[in-house]
């Protein structure tokens, strides 16, 4: 960034802090405009469009999650400094909610602050959010998915597949994929995953829909460059078909007819599977792992399973999820957070995997923290099964 790209807007009505904040910026090079009151702030971002904003949560006529609101709705790109006296868990919390709103948030800082900790933020160059979540989901929940078009697309086989490596962490090495569900209709277009598979397990097509993409992953892992190097694969199991007692006995046909090892297929289930205490949704997963698969608990943290649900489960590994994984570096809470999850998964001897790694210093903080394995747009996005065995043959 040149020093003419350096432009920060101060939103604070304390104009010792302020003039604090502005003090540090311009002895890093940075262009600094004051102001103090939420009108005035509106108008300084349309007139100078700045780089960066440091905003005070606390302001009299509009406080700063409504001033955030706005920004977002204005689909402001600057990177956004957060402060105030409330407390850090305050600050996490409109933290989250912001970044949820897709704004690209450098960080918080707690008032008082050290003048180091904000030149800290001020260097930090922030990845921008891909889409504004909140955004997304709006978007999944209007769109309509006939349930005939989803079931000629199951039967006739359109659903397709594409695979996101999972590397470990300490030596880089590919040793796996998760395997997701993608649909392209010819009168929809792209069709969300939460959309289709929503209205999949409404209307009692999850079965079929869950085979289709597990026979699809088989076929191609089979004879893939990933198996050839001893990798695995992840498929994602809904709770509603652990409920079938013999779902265990048709996933190993499946496997036996492509000949695929249990071993090397991970099955997927959520913290909402944990709090199913039906008994064959626990017979299930219990002979999935007597077959040898592994069972692997996605989303980890986002739930409300407690421990004891937990230690029933027949587990083989946790994923940190992602939500946690994107504030590790901004959020005390988030950092104690994933710290507590990998020793949890170590105490219990669990592969423990982190989503949404997208930025090298995260993936060296895990490493340190004694993460075993990561996933996210850091390595690659997910790929095409195709381009996956071309870009493994790439890493060499």
């Amino acid at each position: 960034m040149t020093p003419l790209d350096k432009r920060l807007l101060i939103l604070d009505d304390d104009i010792t802090v302020a003039r604090t904040i502005g003090f540090v910026a311009e002895g890093m090079g940075f262009f600094v405009r004051c102001v103090d009151a939420p009108q005035a702030f509106f108008d300084a971002v349309a007139s100078m469009a700045p780089s960066h904003i440091a905003i005070d949560l606390i302001m009299p006529g509009m406080d700063g999650v409504e001033v955030m609101r706005q920004l977002a709705l204005a689909d402001c790109q600057a990177q956004v400094i957060l402060t105030s006296g409330m407390g850090q868990k305050v600050l996490e919390s409109a933290q989250s909610t912001a970044s949820e709103r897709g704004l690209n948030i450098l960080g918080v800082l707690p008032k008082p602050f050290r003048s180091a900790t904000l030149r800290d933020l001020l260097s930090r160059d922030v990845i921008p959010p891909r889409k504004p979540r909140l955004a997304v989901a709006t978007e999944h929940v209007a769109m309509v998915v006939p349930p005939a078009l989803l079931e000629a697309a199951i039967a006739e086989r359109r659903i397709t597949i594409v695979a996101q490596p999972k590397i470990e962490l300490a030596s880089g090495r590919v040793v796996g994929a998760e395997i997701l569900a993608r649909w392209k209709d010819q009168e929809l277009g792209f069709v969300p995953p939460d959309a289709f598979v929503a209205v999949a397990e409404t209307t009692g097509m999850m079965r079929a829909l869950t085979m289709l993409v597990l026979d699809q992953s088989l076929e191609w892992f089979a004879d893939s460059p990933l198996r050839a190097i001893g990798g695995s694969i992840a498929v994602n199991l809904s709770t509603s078909c652990l409920s079938d007692v013999l779902l265990a006995d048709q996933i190993q046909e499946h496997c036996e007819a492509c000949g695929v090892p249990a071993g090397s297929l991970i099955l997927e289930i959520t913290e909402s599977t944990a709090m199913d205490r039906t008994a064959d949704t626990f017979d299930t997963l219990t002979r999935l792992r007597l077959k040898g698969f592994r069972l692997s608990l996605d989303d980890f943290g986002t739930g409300y399973s407690s421990l004891a649900q937990l230690a029933r489960l027949p587990l083989s590994e946790i994923k940190i999820d992602r939500s946690f994984v994107a504030r590790l570096q901004t959020s005390d809470v988030s950092h104690k957070i994933v710290d507590a999850t990998i020793r949890l998964a170590k105490g219990m001897d669990l592969v423990c995997v982190a989503e949404g790694v997208e930025d090298e210093h995260v993936a060296r903080m895990l490493t340190d923290m004694g993460c075993a394995l990561a996933q996210g747009y850091l390595f690659s996005r997910p790929l095409l099964v195709d381009q996956f065995d071309d870009w493994q043959r790439a890493r060499g």
